[in-house]
């Protein structure tokens, strides 16, 4: 590995508040690093587990959003889509990595608190009972790794379906899934949105987030910042948010 760039990635996560035995859920966007080296993945999952040790964890998403009708979901299979991005294409080839069964917002995992992953149900995709209430409940840091919050934030759309934010509402969808190499059709619970009306406010709705007396953590990168806080703290403040506003989380199209 390039020592230099091993020692400056690092860095970056410490200075983060990273620190060891925590738990983290990670999201990224490698291209705002404007690092042109094949082995970036590599080198941030390499340092990630060497500053949290054996102990800690590492949760990531692997979303299945806008899949084809014929899209067909088999947990022992990773299929790649534009939302999966380098870090987890990588990520994923980690040994005793866990799976969700989330049909929609699926996570991966590794460490002792991954096996929170096997909690969820398939037919929950945000919301009470999901993946992100027990990511959220055993403690994990949210670490946004060059991406900002409207692109990895996705913590808040969960937020909205457990306050029923009035612009979004529940609808069925379904999806196939194989299941002892037979095909089944599952009706997942999804908070989709009722119309165009509103779009995603999350980068301005962070900025909210410094009037509360909790950490943010915040480090440049070439092209943009990175960012860590505590998951706990962004749902108490964010939920307070949406109580004060219903419509915090959005703005109106124009």
């Amino acid at each position: 590995m390039n020592e230099k760039l091993k020692n400056y990635i690092y860095k970056h996560i410490k200075n983060l508040g990273i620190r060891k035995n925590d738990n983290i859920l990670v999201y990224s966007d490698l291209s705002k690093f404007g690092i042109s080296n094949k082995n970036l993945p590599k080198i941030i999952i390499y340092c990630l587990k060497k500053i949290i040790g054996k102990k800690g964890t590492i949760i990531m998403p692997f979303y299945f959003l806008e899949m084809p009708k014929n899209f067909i979901f088999d947990k022992n299979k990773f299929i790649f889509t534009k939302h999966a991005g380098n870090l987890t294409r990588i990520f994923i080839k980690e040994k005793k990595i866990i799976r969700s069964k989330a049909l929609i917002h699926n996570h991966v995992g590794i460490g002792p608190k991954a096996k929170i992953l096997n909690y969820s149900n398939e037919n929950i995709s945000i919301g009470k009972n999901s993946d992100f209430e027990h990511i959220k409940n055993s403690d994990f840091k949210l670490l946004l790794l060059g991406c900002d919050p409207l692109q990895g934030a996705t913590y808040l759309h969960h937020l909205e379906a457990i306050y029923k934010v009035p612009y979004r509402k529940w609808i069925k969808v379904k999806k196939k899934v194989l299941k002892n190499n037979v095909v089944k059709t599952v009706s997942v619970n999804y908070f989709a949105k009722k119309n165009k009306d509103y779009i995603s406010n999350f980068n301005e709705i962070f900025k909210r987030f410094y009037e509360f007396n909790f950490q943010i953590y915040k480090k440049r990168v070439k092209y943009g910042s990175s960012l860590c806080l505590k998951l706990r703290s962004l749902n108490k403040a964010g939920l307070k948010l949406l109580k004060e506003n219903n419509y915090a989380f959005v703005k109106r199209v124009k």
